[in-house]
């Protein structure tokens, strides 16, 4: 019984801890919210759209906020780099030994670096109320050349990695800008 009101008394006096399911909402407890298009300042055409179509998924998932065009708020994305390193990682040449001309480099592992920026603006008076900028990496492989006598592979499957690990990121990056937007400290 001792134990009891010993964890009674901690439950009630704890600073920021709660029981429970918490109540998120934007700040300033807006209700509803718009998402237009993010903006993209990368060489990759048409990513945008897996940010913002993640982030009003996540939305209307959470129902954390209404997505309306007549909001009094509104969500800025900006995704400000795509960097894709080839340099982290070189295949041994004892895996091609006798398949490969002298000097010759083969990538078999990438890393993408990711930067957005995200702003919530109020529309009355265009003033900034929320701001954060997101970083993250992710490692990929390149494309495997281990079978005799094959010396090239597909040029898009590099295009094709990395449009859909853009995808995986504006997932994992959106599901963090909607938490730390809507945590209530």
């Amino acid at each position: 019984m001792r134990f009891f009101y010993v964890f009674l008394f901690m439950v009630n006096t704890s600073c920021a801890y709660q029981l429970g399911y918490l109540n998120k909402s934007l700040p300033q407890d807006f209700q509803s919210v718009q998402i237009p298009t993010f903006i993209n300042d990368t060489k990759y055409v048409g990513i945008e759209t897996y940010f913002t179509n993640e982030l009003k998924s996540l939305f209307y998932r959470t129902q954390t906020a209404k997505i309306d065009d007549a909001a009094p708020v509104y969500i800025e994305g900006q995704i400000l780099r795509v960097f894709v390193d080839q340099t982290r990682a070189r295949a041994d040449f004892e895996d091609f030994e006798g398949l490969l001309p002298d000097n010759t480099v083969i990538t078999t592992r990438f890393d993408m670096t990711v930067d957005v920026y995200i702003k919530l603006i109020r529309k009355s008076d265009k003033k900034v109320i929320w701001q954060s900028e997101f970083t993250d990496l992710l490692p990929f492989s390149g494309a495997q050349l281990k079978l005799e006598g094959l010396n090239s592979s597909n040029t898009m499957y590099n295009q094709s990695a990395i449009r859909q690990n853009v995808k995986r990121m504006a997932s994992v990056l959106m599901s963090q800008v909607h938490t730390r937007m809507t945590e209530n400290f």
